[in-house]
């Protein structure tokens, strides 16, 4: 609930505000990426809360990770906003707005090694990913992979030429690219699954089975996207898709959690990819067969994975986050 009210309180008064000037403009740019920035900083207040005990890191350790990932994440973001940003906007301009929006991936990722010790075991797997290398590589092609062969599937049910012309231009990739590592960086991967993966599903597999975790989860994802959902869908159609579909993708990615062993790096990737399939929709769009095959693949990983059976108490998506109340006590 702190996660919705954070996101809420930052996002709808966003949408009040006139855009009548640059600064009321730059206000409601800032809010924005604060509030998709919501679950992980509403994980971290809660574990600090939970345990504030701290190991004394030296402050170069800290700024051997945040510095790096500070300058990764600007040039990253500026990036992005040229995309859309009109052809006259300077680099130097873009440059400028985006070194605040960057502090906010450097400074979680540097948590990982400098926060409260509660927060380092939350956030660890940010830095050291866990898990067998080829479930990383499941995250990262499995929405390519299914638009594909939806499409495919689609052209042959109408009668259509199998695999359709395809043209990767350049400037395609380097804008799926782009997308990709915005979206890990700031509006999907590190910001959202750390709190989502790394606080709640872990928490919630405490008590519940994974697949009871994840539909939770799947509800309170629904509330937490309707400001977002309000403005970029406002015909909406996309609430079909919260309701009907995001379920099923919504295990896949507590699936990808457990899997990689409570990384939480395997899940942003996935995520990464999912948006980055905003960008190749014109040449790889979604399908009906495609979706079908969504709802399929996780009906799959629930049968073949027990999803409703408790995971060992010992498993590290449930022990990363038991270890951090035990050190309390």
């Amino acid at each position: 609930m702190i996660t919705i009210g954070l996101n809420y309180g930052l996002l709808f008064p966003a949408f009040f505000l006139p855009q009548t000037s640059l600064l009321n403009q730059l206000l409601v740019f800032y809010l924005a990426r604060m509030g998709v920035y919501s679950p992980v900083l509403a994980g971290v207040i809660v574990m600090t809360i939970i345990n504030s005990a701290r190991q004394k890191i030296p402050f170069r350790r800290r700024m051997m990770v945040f510095v790096p990932v500070w300058v990764i994440a600007l040039v990253i973001h500026a990036a992005d906003v040229s995309r859309t940003a009109p052809p006259e906007t300077s680099v130097l301009f873009l440059a400028l707005i985006s070194m605040p929006v960057a502090l906010l991936p450097a400074f979680i990722i540097s948590l990982a090694v400098g926060g409260a010790t509660a927060v380092r075991q939350m956030l660890r797997t940010l830095l050291k990913p866990r898990g067998k290398f080829y479930f990383y590589l499941i995250a990262l092609f499995t929405f390519p992979v299914v638009h594909f062969i939806g499409i495919v599937i689609t052209n042959v049910m109408f009668g259509e030429r199998w695999i359709p012309p395809v043209n990767f231009g350049s400037s395609l990739l380097v804008d799926t690219g782009i997308v990709f590592l915005a979206v890990l960086f700031f509006s999907g991967g590190i910001n959202e699954e750390s709190g989502w993966r790394g606080f709640a599903q872990a928490g919630l597999q405490k008590r519940y089975s994974p697949l009871m975790a994840n539909i939770i989860l799947w509800f309170f994802l629904v509330l937490w996207h309707i400001p977002n959902d309000i403005v970029q869908y406002r015909e909406g159609g996309y609430v079909l898709v919260r309701i009907a579909l995001y379920p099923f993708i919504t295990i896949i990615f507590g699936w990808i959690y457990n899997r990689t062993e409570g990384s939480i790096l395997a899940p942003a990737v996935f995520h990464a990819s999912m948006n980055s399939m905003n960008v190749l929709g014109e040449i790889l769009p979604m399908t009906t067969a495609g979706n079908i095959l969504l709802v399929g693949l996780a009906i799959v990983v629930i049968i073949a994975d027990r999803m409703w059976v408790r995971l060992p108490e010992k498993h590290p998506a449930v022990i990363q986050f038991q270890s951090q109340f035990q050190s309390n006590d």
